[in-house]
C-alpha cells in the first residue's frame, strides 16, 4: 500500500520460487521433536492409537480444505499429501503451499486435541516442518507411496519387539542390541516365541499405517413422492488401513491414481532440498490467511483488536524463546517478520524445513494461546498462516526492510482508521472507499481531525508503529549458598516494544544486530 523509498527491498530481493509444471507435488509433514513430544504427554508404546487418530483426522481436514490434495498417507508423526499434476494450487508457489499445509495441519492437530485426549493437557505446543518434492509421473508416486509403507512395516514391527523387550523387564540397551542385525522373519519369531504374539493379528493401523483419500459412497440426496430414497454417487474423504504396495487398492481406486509397478527405493533420489545461501541474514514473513474473514467470524474491533495484536505477539515471543538464532521480530496486523542471524545454521538453512517449521510453531502457539486472550470466545475456525523466506546479505538492507514494514504499518493503519471511522459514522463501505481515494497522509490526519476530532498522533502506537520483539539484558538476583548477601547473575528477557525503528533505535540498541549503524 506504501509507495515509500523502501519498497527496493521487496522489488529487488523477494522472487517466487514455483515447484515446475507438469509434475505431482508430494508435502511430507513430519513432527518436530515428537520422541519428546510423546514422552511428556505419556503416549502408549509402541503405538498410541489416540494419538495416529488425531493425525488421520488432521490429514481428513486438509483433504476437505484441498481438493488438489488426492491422497494422502501418514505413520506415526509423520504424513504425506499428494498434489494432483496439473495443481495450480497458489500458482505452486512452494513456500506457500508448504506454510498453508502445516500452519493448517497443526492448526487442526491443537484444537481437535482435547477430542481425543480429554484427560490430558497440552504441555507444550506441537509443531511439524515439511518439505515438497516433485515426481515426474505416477510411477514415481506409487513407488513413494510403496516406500512410505515398507517403512511403516519395518519400523513397526522393529518397535513392536524393542518395547515388548523392554516390557518384559530388559533396558532399552540390551533390548536394541538383542535386535541388531535380525530381520523380518526373526522378529516374528521373537514376537511369537517369547511374547505369543502373531505380529500380523497386530492392528492393521500399526502395521499398515493410515490412508486418507475421497472414496465413492451412495448417499440419500431426497426422498421422492412415494417415500423412495433417491441415491447418488458421492466422493467422500475417508479412511483406510490397507495395503497400498500391491495392486489390489489401486485397481479399485483408478481415478486416485493410475496403477503402476516400479521399484520404488529410487525416489528418495528426488528429495533435493533447496539450501538458503551462506552468509545472510534470513527474514521468515508470516502472514494471516483469509484473516479479514477470520476477524469478522470471531467479531474482532475494527479497526484494530488489541487483544489479537497481543495475542500476535505473545505467539512472536515464544518464537523468540523456541528458536535462539532469531535475533528480532517485528509485527502488524496479522503479519510478523523474524530476523534469524546471518550465521544461522538452522536446520542446515533448507528453506523448506525453516519454513514450515517456523510457520507450524507460531500456529500452534497463537491457537494454544486464544484462550488466554480470548476466553469468552470460542474458536470457531481454524486459523492458519502461509510464510516466506527472504534472504539480504548486509544489515543495513535488514534495517531498511524493517523501515518498510514499518511504513506498511502506518500506511494501512491510518487508512483503516479514516475509513472504520467513516463507516460508524453511516457511511457505507463503497462510500468510505470512495471519499479515501487519492488522499495523502495529511489528508487522512486533517479529515480524522475536522469530522472526529481525533488526533492521529495520540493513537496507541501499537496500532501506529506496530510491535517489536527483541531480547534484552536482566539482571536476577540469586541468594548466594550459604549465605545472606545476593549474587547477581545475566539473563535476557524478551521485550516487546511499539516505537520507531529509524536509526536511533538501533545506536540504542547495538547488542541486538552487531555492526547495525
Amino acid at each position: 500500500m506504501a509507495n515509500s523509498e523502501y519498497e527496493y527491498v521487496k522489488r529487488e530481493f523477494e522472487f517466487d520460487r514455483r515447484l515446475p509444471p507438469s509434475n505431482w507435488i508430494v508435502v511430507r509433514i513430519d513432527g518436530c521433536h515428537f520422541h519428546r513430544f510423546s514422552k511428556i504427554h505419556a503416549f502408549e508404546k509402541p503405538n498410541d492409537e489416540n494419538a495416529l487418530r488425531l493425525m488421520y483426522t488432521c490429514a481428513t481436514a486438509i483433504l476437505e480444505k484441498f481438493p488438489d490434495i488426492v491422497f494422502a498417507y501418514g505413520v506415526s508423526d509423520e504424513y504425506s499429501f499428494v498434489f494432483r499434476e496439473e495443481t495450480e494450487f497458489y500458482h505452486r508457489r512452494e513456500s506457500k503451499i508448504l506454510s498453508l499445509c502445516v500452519s493448517y495441519f497443526t492448526s487442526v492437530y491443537v484444537m481437535k486435541w482435547k477430542d481425543f485426549f480429554p484427560n490430558k493437557e497440552l504441555k507444550e505446543p506441537p509443531y511439524f516442518d515439511a518439505r515438497a518434492v516433485c515426481y515426474p509421473n505416477l510411477k514415481t508416486i506409487h513407488d513413494y507411496l510403496a516406500w512410505r509403507q515398507v517403512d511403516c512395516h519395518i519400523n513397526n514391527q522393529y518397535n513392536t519387539c524393542f518395547w515388548a523387550l523392554v516390557k518384559s523387564g530388559k533396558s532399552e540397551q540390551a533390548a536394541q542390541l538383542a535386535l541388531k542385525g535380525t530381520f523380518a522373519k526373526d522378529k516374528n519369531e521373537l514376537l511369537a516365541q517369547q511374547f505369543q504374539i502373531n505380529y500380523d493379528d497386530e492392528p492393521a493401523i500399526f502395521r499398515k499405517g493410515s490412508s486418507v483419500c475421497r472414496e465413492k459412497v451412495e448417499t440419500t440426496v431426497k426422498i421422492d413422492d412415494y417415500g423412495t430414497p433417491i441415491k447418488r454417487s458421492r466422493l467422500k474423504v475417508t479412511v483406510a488401513h490397507v495395503d497400498i504396495i500391491g495392486p489390489e487398492f489401486w485397481e479399485n481406486h483408478q481415478y486416485i491414481l493410475r496403477e503402476s509397478k516400479f521399484m520404488h527405493e529410487f525416489v528418495k533420489k528426488f528429495g533435493i532440498d533447496r539450501v538458503l545461501p551462506p552468509c545472510n541474514w534470513i527474514v521468515v514473513r508470516i502472514s494471516g490467511c483469509q484473516f479479514d474473514q477470520f476477524s469478522i467470524i470471531h467479531s474482532l474491533d475494527k479497526p484494530n483488536d488489541e487483544t489479537a495484536l497481543r495475542l500476535m505477539s505473545a505467539s512472536a515471543s515464544l518464537m523468540m524463546e523456541q528458536y535462539p538464532d532469531i535475533v528480532f521480530g517485528y509485527g502488524f496486523s496479522n503479519e510478523y517478520s523474524f530476523v534469524f542471524h546471518e550465521k544461522t545454521e538452522l536446520y542446515q538453512r533448507q528453506e523448506s524445513l525453516i519454513l514450515s517449521s517456523c510457520s507450524s510453531y507460531f500456529t500452534s502457539c497463537y491457537v494454544t494461546k486464544w484462550k488466554e486472550f480470548f476466553p469468552h470466545k470460542e474458536l470457531m475456525q481454524t486459523p492458519r498462516f502461509e510464510a516466506e523466506a527472504l534472504c539480504y546479505p548486509k544489515l543495513k538492507i535488514i534495517c531498511e526492510y524493517l523501515s518498510w514494514r514499518q511504513a506498511e504499518c502506518h500506511a494501512g493503519n491510518q487508512y483503516n482508521t479514516c475509513f472504520w471511522m467513516l463507516v460508524k459514522s453511516g457511511k457505507s463501505e463503497a462510500e468510505a472507499h470512495e471519499i479515501l481515494k487519492g488522499t495523502l497522509s495529511k489528508d487522512k490526519n486533517e479529515l480524522l481531525f475536522q469530522q472526529f476530532q481525533m488526533n492521529y498522533n495520540n493513537e496507541p502506537a501499537m496500532f501506529r508503529k506496530g510491535s517489536c520483539i527483541y531480547r534484552r539484558k536482566v539482571e536476577e538476583l540469586a541468594e548466594a549458598e550459604g549465605g545472606d548477601n545476593g549474587t547477581a547473575r545475566e539473563q535476557w528477557d524478551v521485550k516487546v516494544d511499539h516505537v520507531d525503528l529509524g536509526p536511533g533505535f538501533w545506536r540504542k540498541h547495538p547488542w541486538i544486530m552487531t555492526n547495525c549503524n
